[in-house]
């Protein structure tokens, strides 16, 4: 491993909440200059736009480039994953505008090239990556990063039903509908318990409690 690399945040890559990387905080003062260098060479060969910022009387407009990953090879920056960050605003009538291009910059040899790359997923490989050049390799064919989904936990939990007189299953709460075996969602509103929606984790504690209340014992649905 590179020693100009921190050795002690190698495996973390803290990004900041765009995503891109905290140069400072993992690359040597060296290495940052030589990507500064080769961002340099692809904006002066017209590759890729230069950052800047303007505002006016009635206008706003900024271009950011930030780094999402670095490979170092040899002690020398040889590609770069930037994000070219776009934003524009109306400052009377308040529209907005932004973008996001994501582009692989190489050097080989005396010769830099910067290619597009897949806006749609690359920020979302990029925080599945642990090491620097995993997402470069990624783009130029070596290796695969993979585009995880969120990760939303799945929770078994148990509602208070009553059956009406129509043989119908509802809610003990809101009367809302009961369908087996179909998700359901619920409007968030202030109520006197306070918003969300009531449901029990443990099933036998949802069972116990459910017959001990006078008001929901009668109609407790047998099984259920």
């Amino acid at each position: 491993m590179n020693s100009a690399i921190c050795n002690s945040i190698i495996n973390e890559l803290p990004r900041d909440k765009y995503g891109a990387l905290k140069m400072s905080e993992v690359l040597s003062s060296e290495l940052q200059v030589q990507v500064k260098a080769l961002l340099d060479e692809a904006i002066n060969a017209g590759h890729l736009p230069a950052a800047f910022i303007s505002r006016g009387k009635k206008e706003f407009e900024c271009l950011n480039l930030d780094i999402y990953d670095v490979l170092v090879f040899r002690g020398r920056v040889k590609s770069l994953i930037v994000q070219a960050r776009s934003f524009w605003k109306h400052l009377q009538k308040g529209y907005t505008r932004s973008g996001k291009d994501y582009h692989l910059v190489t050097r080989c040899g005396r010769k830099t090239t910067v290619s597009d790359v897949d806006k749609a997923t690359c920020a979302k490989r990029a925080k599945n990556t642990t090491s620097f050049g995993q997402l470069v390799k990624h783009y130029l064919g070596i290796s695969v990063v993979a585009c995880k989904k969120p990760n939303i936990p799945v929770l078994n939990a148990y509602e208070e039903l009553v059956r009406t007189s129509d043989g119908q299953l509802v809610s003990a709460v809101d009367g809302s509908a009961y369908k087996k075996g179909e998700s359901c969602s619920y409007l968030i509103k202030p109520g006197p318990y306070g918003p969300g929606v009531c449901y029990y984790i443990c099933k036998k504690f949802a069972v116990d409690n459910t017959k001990s209340w006078n008001k929901f014992a009668a109609s407790v649905a047998p099984g259920k």
